[in-house]
């Protein structure tokens, strides 16, 4: 999942920097160039002779984010799970570390990383992109993997051309028979018709011109056919405009997310439903920030996100759903939140040694669960 390149990670940066000082953000991509082969590498990042350049690029990284000044839009619902929590996991990241609490840092870097990926399939696809600038625009001679271009395009909002390097990569990898992660460019594409563009026709094309060549490896031809059928399932939806107001917000969660909910047991052939209900849910959040329907709008992009993160799609849905329970812990909605987010971190820390959730990690929990008994507001330290 975090198969990243240097120039990605220049992406990156800029994707959380909407206006922030060059300076800064040079100074954060330094730290965060540094830190990316430890992230990717968890042998790395637990090997002791690490330690101190580890500890210095963490300190850097935070330091560089706090310094940094950003648009007051990142404090609405859709952007505040992506950069408000950036600092509080970059000093939960530091602290653990420095204290030998290698496996939590290591968590919440990634996590950290995950995040700014996401941020941006958030908007609209009319809002334009704080990218459009000649001098930020993407050298692609300096790729030398179509995968990690496509990436690099997708933050900046270039999805035809992200697309186009993701459709490069799998023809790629299908004349060298490289199998190994064949998936994930397919998952990308994936995103952007689903998430971003909203077109189940274009989707369903592009699926079945690959699940018909013989070359494709019968899993993926399996997945490729769940969901080809799911996109066809969306065709024709009146929703895929997009929702207007909080009544059709209502009658849309009632139609397609509910009735998903209740067999959660087969959640994982409806990512192209997962993926469609986040994006107009993210768009409507995006353009009626006050909606009476808020909390429960950050439960079902929390859920749906939940569930894509396990399937290997960038998704934030924890941070939704700790925003749910910290911005709208009077609701009765955050108790569900709550729930959700519990039964995240256990599958998280799962394995076959049984549960074993970090204590700073389990530490978060309580103070969540005693905001939503307490009704009073958990101020972030």
């Amino acid at each position: 999942m975090f198969k990243l390149s240097l120039a990605f990670i220049t992406m990156l940066i800029c994707g959380l920097a909407i206006s922030g000082p060059v300076l800064q953000m040079n100074k954060a991509f330094l730290a965060l160039t540094d830190l990316i082969p430890f992230i990717t590498d968890r042998d790395k990042f637990m090997d002791k002779k690490n330690e101190e350049v580890i500890t210095a690029k963490i300190a850097e990284l935070q330091t560089a984010f706090k310094n940094a000044k950003h648009d007051s839009l990142l404090k609405e619902d859709i952007f505040a799970p992506s950069y408000a929590l950036v600092n509080e996991h970059l000093e939960d990241s530091l602290q653990a570390y420095k204290s030998g609490k290698k496996d939590y840092a290591h968590w919440r870097l990634q996590e950290t990383t995950s995040l700014c990926l996401d941020c941006h399939t958030r908007m609209p696809p009319s809002h334009p992109s704080s990218f459009q600038n000649g001098e930020l625009s993407i050298d692609s001679s300096k790729f030398t993997d179509s995968y990690n271009l496509g990436i690099a395009q997708l933050i900046v909002r270039r999805y035809v051309d992200a697309k186009q390097s993701f459709t490069r990569n799998i023809d790629d990898k299908l004349i060298k028979k490289d199998f190994k992660d064949l998936i994930l460019p397919f998952k990308q594409v994936l995103l952007i018709e689903a998430k971003v563009q909203k077109d189940p026709a274009n989707l369903e094309k592009f699926l079945e011109s690959y699940s018909i060549k013989k070359d494709i490896p019968e899993e993926v031809r399996t997945e490729l056919k769940i969901w080809t059928r799911r996109a066809k399932h969306w065709k024709g939806s009146k929703y895929l405009s997009g929702l207007t107001n909080d009544k059709e917000v209502r009658a849309f969660i009632s139609k397609e997310l509910i009735p998903l909910k209740k067999q959660n047991s087969s959640i994982e052939n409806f990512d192209v439903d997962l993926l469609f209900s986040s994006g107009l849910l993210s768009n409507f959040i995006f353009e009626n920030p006050n909606s009476s329907l808020a909390p429960e709008i950050s439960y079902w992009i929390g859920w749906s996100e939940k569930y894509l993160k396990r399937e290997q799609f960038f998704g934030s849905g924890d941070l939704f759903l700790k925003q749910c329970i910290k911005k709208y812990y009077k609701s009765p909605v955050a108790k569900q939140c709550l729930d959700e987010y519990r039964e995240s971190i256990m599958f998280d820390f799962s394995g076959s040694s049984g549960t074993n959730i970090p204590e700073d990690v389990q530490k978060e929990l309580n103070n969540l669960e005693k905001m939503i008994q307490s009704k009073k507001q958990w101020t972030l330290p």
